[in-house]
């Protein structure tokens, strides 16, 4: 594939990307500052009891486009955490992409084994029963 039609390709899905962003966003304003009680629940959990770590993510999304932090933290703070690495990730692809440049966006040396290892430190830690590592697990 030419270097051409790959960035062509990029900028379409970028594009993609940033809208359906931006619906999930207006989505989430629409539906108004308390969760529905229709948001999903996670298959994991309620086959095991135990918190993943992506438990309660939409919950603190939808506080987060509502500008509730507190809330938020209480749903998961681990996801909190991630959007504004992902947000600095998704503005750095941007900016390469409309300068014209397909390549990928460097990530540090050992950043997935570290992403990795919190993770899995994260899914640990929140399904303690003891404080502090209850405060870990989704609450409202």
């Amino acid at each position: 594939m030419s270097a051409t039609r790959t960035l062509a390709r990029q900028r379409r899905l970028l594009l993609g990307a940033a809208a359906a962003g931006l619906a999930l966003v207006a989505w989430f304003l629409l539906v108004g500052p308390r969760p529905p009680a229709w948001l999903p629940s996670c298959p994991f959990h309620a086959i095991t009891g135990l918190y993943c770590p992506g438990c309660g993510s939409t919950r603190a999304l939808h506080a987060l486009a509502h500008g509730e932090l507190r809330a938020a933290l209480g749903y998961n703070p681990l996801a909190v955490a991630f959007v504004p690495v992902l947000g600095a990730w998704a503005i750095a692809r941007l900016l390469k992409t409309l300068r014209g440049d397909a390549t990928p966006v460097p990530l540090p040396r050992h950043g997935a084994g570290f992403v990795l290892a919190v993770v899995v430190l994260f899914f640990l830690l929140r399904n303690l029963p003891w404080w502090p590592f209850a405060l870990l697990a989704p609450h409202g």
